[in-house]
């Protein structure tokens, strides 16, 4: 079956906060997870799926919108308004994050939770529908689905083979977007500890024959590792496990610590793991994202020179492995991550050493080769390298 007449209406339920012990905006407590529904079909059944949705609205909200939080807690009506919604010829993909995991994991800075979300829910849709046209309500900015959109045009939209096209209307006016509101709060019933109820087996039983797939993060059965394929620079196992257990091993060995640098160093490290493991192997994390994210913990920007001499060299002195290049630091995971930093070391070790020798050379002819500057004991292992 071709996908590529298929499209999506999707929407998301909870908050981006990470500080479970505040209550959010409003007074609303705090989710502790992110759920994202997206409602796909053939657009030839777009008509027919609309029709048993407009039934449904007129029937329990009247002039109002299907709205998950109209119904709030009244779980009765709600499966009643399940059993009618679900005759559309829709199927669920359901994406279910729990937030508590991602604080665990290192995860505090709203930018990256965001960046985060965005790369998991788009390479899970995209799994399944390789070309999919997506519609989403607008809901202002700084929502999920704003960054999402623009993570779906710069993922995708560059490659020619692919169609996926993106949409926005007003919530008002897509009942298709409405019902995916519905279930991502009906999801939410089942799986957010500030929502949670004693009803959620049967609302899941109730899904069950729709969903096409409910993913959930962090998922359990996953293998250890980010899949990479084996084209993405000769992806190495054995050093992308012994990258983890490294950084591992340091932060449970510094956990307890209270010193402002050391607590950095796990803040640093915890991310570049998290990322690692369940973002993207390959990609280099920026200078500037990691101090940004050093700064949302300490709550007080650090400079570029402490990030380098406090953060990474302490780092790599304890025995972690770190590559580094102009694009920035990961753990490495092939062998060109290796060389990667083989060479940026390089080209900062060749230079320094050089002038030395002439600063060395300078000081031995201006005093007949009485001064040597490099003689002292502390020196001889630039000495033997010089030499």
């Amino acid at each position: 079956m071709s996908m590529h007449n298929h499209v999506a209406f999707v929407d998301e339920w909870g908050n981006n906060g990470l500080d479970f012990t505040k209550k959010g905006r409003g007074g609303v407590p705090v989710s502790t997870h992110f759920i994202v529904v997206a409602l796909t079909m053939p657009k030839d059944d777009i008509v027919q799926a609309e029709e048993v949705l407009e039934r449904v609205r007129k029937k329990y909200f009247s002039k109002g919108i299907i709205k998950s939080s109209t119904v709030g807690t009244d779980h009765k009506r709600r499966k009643l308004i399940l059993e009618e919604l679900l005759k559309a010829p829709f199927q669920i993909f359901a994406l279910v994050v729990d937030k508590r995991q991602l604080v665990s994991e290192g995860l505090r800075y709203k930018g990256s939770f965001y960046k985060f979300l965005h790369g998991l829910a788009d390479r899970e849709l995209f799994k399944i529908f390789p070309n999919l046209e997506m519609v989403a309500s607008q809901r202002g900015t700084n929502t999920f689905m704003e960054g999402f959109i623009k993570y779906v045009h710069q993922t995708h939209i560059a490659n020619l083979f692919n169609e996926s096209s993106f949409g926005f209307v007003n919530n008002q006016d897509s009942l298709m977007v409405q019902a995916a509101n519905f279930i991502a709060g009906t999801l939410a019933r089942c799986y957010d500890e500030t929502v949670i109820t004693d009803q959620r087996q049967s609302f899941v039983d109730l899904l069950h024959p729709r969903l096409l797939t409910i993913k959930f993060w962090p998922d359990v059965f996953e293998p250890y590792l980010v899949k990479t394929t084996s084209d993405e620079q000769h992806y190495d196992a054995t050093l992308a496990e012994l990258s983890v257990k490294l950084a591992n091993d340091f932060l449970h060995r510094k956990a307890p610590s209270q010193t402002p640098h050391v607590i950095d160093q796990h803040t640093c490290l915890s991310y570049l793991v998290f990322h690692f493991r369940h973002i993207n192997a390959n990609r280099y994390i920026s200078s500037f994202e990691i101090i940004e994210h050093i700064k949302a913990r300490r709550g007080k920007a650090v400079s570029l020179h402490y990030f380098q001499t406090k953060v990474i060299a302490p780092l790599r002195d304890a025995g972690v492995l770190i590559a580094s290049s102009s694009r920035g630091y990961k753990l490495p995971a092939s062998e060109a991550d290796l060389y990667d930093f083989v060479n940026h070391s390089n080209t900062i070790i060749e230079p320094m050493l050089s002038r030395i020798q002439k600063f060395r050379n300078q000081i031995r002819m201006a005093t007949n080769g009485e001064l040597d500057v490099l003689d002292r004991e502390e020196y001889s292992m630039i000495r033997k390298v010089v030499d």
